[in-house]
């Protein structure tokens, strides 16, 4: 955890008010000799006390004895003149912490500066400047306005200050120094508790020295004014606000998360820290936890602000690292000497030496992946955890990495994303055109029958290159001739000589590329559903007569030939529109699936061009499209660097 999430210690705390006669005093202090009871000394020749350089202008200094460096003086700004104290005021005044006389300004301000918070920096009241040190004043300065002469001059001014250590983050006590000043500011409107203090109210002495033992022991207090007030304060440990998590960021604990969940944990937070390892992205823990990316980012932001994990990037053989400045600083802490060796070994390895390790840690440079680095030194037969090593070095502020940012400089033809080509070849049956038991429809080689029209086969009298029942390779036109079993309980059907639609058979043929198509219809009905199955596409049909009513289930497949299948397979087939060519109008599911192929690849070109502009690194560019530095190389054509650029018109930054 950071210094600046704990809180820091009051080293003390005073009340100062405008006296009428003596101007700003300190009243009241914790603990005895924190600072100067007021901000000048008393001059007997003229009686008065200044706090300002308006009012000292005017007089000479006092005595000709000059003043030694050991004794204590009050020097009025703006002029030579010093008063000297008393031996016993010199040596009261060299053991206090603080002079009131350098801040009295500023804890006693003018009106300009009341109902505000002020902090100022001063340094101590020391004798030799080596002894000096710097602390801060906090406050909040008041001023009441009384009538009927409740107050002298007509007015009370007053501040309660406390004194913390020059490097202190006080952002946890600015809320409690505000609440303070407004409770006393109330119990002085309402008793009188300032100005004129009574027997029944708890004196301002005691309030100060609680607010001081309470505060720091316990971080909390509550305390009694004067029977219509108390202070209740309690103080809360101040966090910076989170920096931004992203996608392809990796957390790592820094507590036990198990130990700290309970039953009223959030359910997302709950599911998230399970997968919580120090290897998992964001991204990639969103999906295990089963849980949405934004909520997930927003749960992880969380355990940030507390500090409870720091986020690293991802590691990869890939990446590279370099030292920081810190380490000649970290470098010889002992806490780091010997946290290091047992982190960074695996098990069953002697631990090395933390000279072995810094000199290791010397060789991680830019330009020098992590692959690279464990082979050159041999890394592994030291027993050495690449990845811990590297989290180490990173969670200890002596190690970064080293991105690469790929930037597009010139768009060349060659296209990023290769469009895909699926290579497989599937076999399948394809059921040519049945018309009966045997009787099949196919496309000769020789088109002279018919006038080019289909062939008509027989049993036993199968022409050359007619396609009964075939395997078909998907995406080749090429069929393997294997003629089905006869189906013995199919009668086969009379064949007509034309058809009815016999005028329209040369537009068919012009139209759908192929010779006129042969259906099969017992009776009007049957005609008029299969025109509606075949839709645009216009048939020739020949009467049939059939014995087997499963006949009239009539699918076209495409191609250039007719297939008659029956049961749910016809349907499906005649369901899913048109083929690849001939009847059906439109692509089938190979040519749909590589259409969408091609465009999602001309999709994710042009969104990944848009990353290529020098603002987005490697490690957002990988989560963002799931893919490998090594692949991403490939695709960004960066195998082959001449002259920074790569065969793609892509360069790369590191920094």
């Amino acid at each position: 955890m950071t210094p600046r999430s704990f809180l820091p210690q009051i080293v003390g705390l005073f009340y100062a008010h405008f006296d009428p006669t003596l101007g700003p005093v300190v009243q009241h202090q914790v603990p005895e000799n924190l600072i100067t009871s007021r901000a000048t000394t008393y001059d007997p020749d003229t009686r008065s006390r200044s706090r300002s350089k308006s009012r000292s202008r005017s007089r000479a200094p006092i005595g000709p004895t000059p003043i030694s460096s050991s004794a204590t003086s009050s020097t009025y700004p703006g002029s030579g003149r010093r008063a000297s104290s008393s031996s016993s005021s010199s040596r009261r005044s060299s053991a206090t912490l603080l002079n009131f006389g350098l801040i009295s300004e500023y804890v006693i301000p003018k009106k300009s500066l009341h109902g505000r918070l002020v902090t100022l920096l001063t340094t101590s009241n020391a004798s030799s400047e080596e002894d000096k040190k710097e602390y801060r004043v906090m406050g909040f300065p008041n001023v009441m306005t009384g009538e009927g002469g409740r107050y002298k001059r007509n007015e009370y001014m007053w501040n309660l200050c406390f004194v913390f250590h020059s490097s202190s983050s006080l952002e946890a006590f600015e809320p409690v120094v505000r609440k303070c000043a407004r409770i006393l500011r109330s119990a002085e409107r309402d008793s009188s508790y300032l100005s004129s203090s009574r027997p029944q109210h708890t004196s301002l002495p005691a309030v100060l020295e609680q607010l001081f033992e309470d505060l720091n022991s316990y971080s909390e207090t509550s305390i009694s004014l004067d029977g219509f007030n108390s202070l209740e304060l309690k103080l809360f440990p101040f966090y910076p606000n989170p920096p931004e998590c992203e996608d392809w960021h990796v957390p790592i604990a820094l507590v036990n998360l198990n130990a700290l969940k309970d039953d009223n944990w959030d359910i997302t937070a709950a599911r998230v820290s399970q997968y919580i390892d120090g290897i998992n992205h964001v991204k990639k823990i969103a999906e295990l936890a089963d849980a949405d990316e934004a909520l997930t980012r927003e749960t992880l932001k969380h355990m940030l602000y507390y500090q409870v994990v720091m986020m690293i990037d991802i590691f990869q053989y890939s990446n590279m690292y370099t030292l920081k400045p810190a380490i000649s600083r970290l470098g010889s802490d002992e806490t780091i000497i010997n946290e290091c060796p047992p982190y960074v070994t695996r098990p069953g390895f002697p631990h090395p030496e933390w000279p072995v390790l810094l000199r290791l840690y010397s060789k991680l440079t830019p330009g020098v992946t992590v692959h690279q680095w464990i082979e050159s030194n041999e890394v592994l037969s030291l027993g050495i955890d690449p990845r811990r090593f590297v989290s180490f070095g990173i969670i200890k502020g002596f190690l970064r990495r080293v991105h690469r940012w790929p930037k597009m400089i010139e768009r060349t033809s060659s296209p990023l994303i290769p469009v895909p080509v699926d290579t497989r070849r599937r076999v399948g049956f394809d059921e040519s055109a049945r018309l009966g038991s045997t009787t099949t429809l196919g496309t000769r080689g020789d088109n002279r029958s018919h006038g080019g029209d289909s062939g008509l086969s027989r049993p036993g009298g199968g022409g050359a290159g007619e396609s009964a029942f075939t395997l078909r390779s998907v995406g080749s036109n090429t069929s393997l001739g294997v003629s089905p079993t006869s189906r013995h309980m199919y009668t086969p059907p009379s064949i007509t000589g034309r058809s009815p639609n016999t005028g329209h058979g040369s537009n068919n043929r012009r139209n759908l590329g192929f010779s006129s198509s042969t259906s099969a219809s017992t009776s009007k009905h049957h005609h008029q559903q299969q025109q509606q199955q075949l839709g645009r596409s216009h048939t020739t049909s020949t009467s049939v007569a059939e014995s087997h009513p499963s006949t009239s289930s009539r699918r076209a497949v495409g191609g250039t030939s007719v297939s008659h299948s029956t049961g749910t397979h016809g349907d499906r087939q005649g369901e899913r529109g048109a083929g690849n060519s001939g009847i059906r109008f439109g692509l089938n599911a190979r040519q749909r699936e590589e259409a969408a192929a091609i465009r999602a690849a001309e999709e994710m070109e042009e969104e990944l061009i848009a990353y290529l502009d020098g603002t987005h690194h490697a490690d957002e560019i990988q989560v963002r499209f799931g893919m490998s530095w090594s692949k991403l190389e490939g695709i960004l054509g960066l195998e082959e660097v001449k002259g920074g650029m790569g065969k793609k018109g892509i360069t790369l930054v590191y920094k």
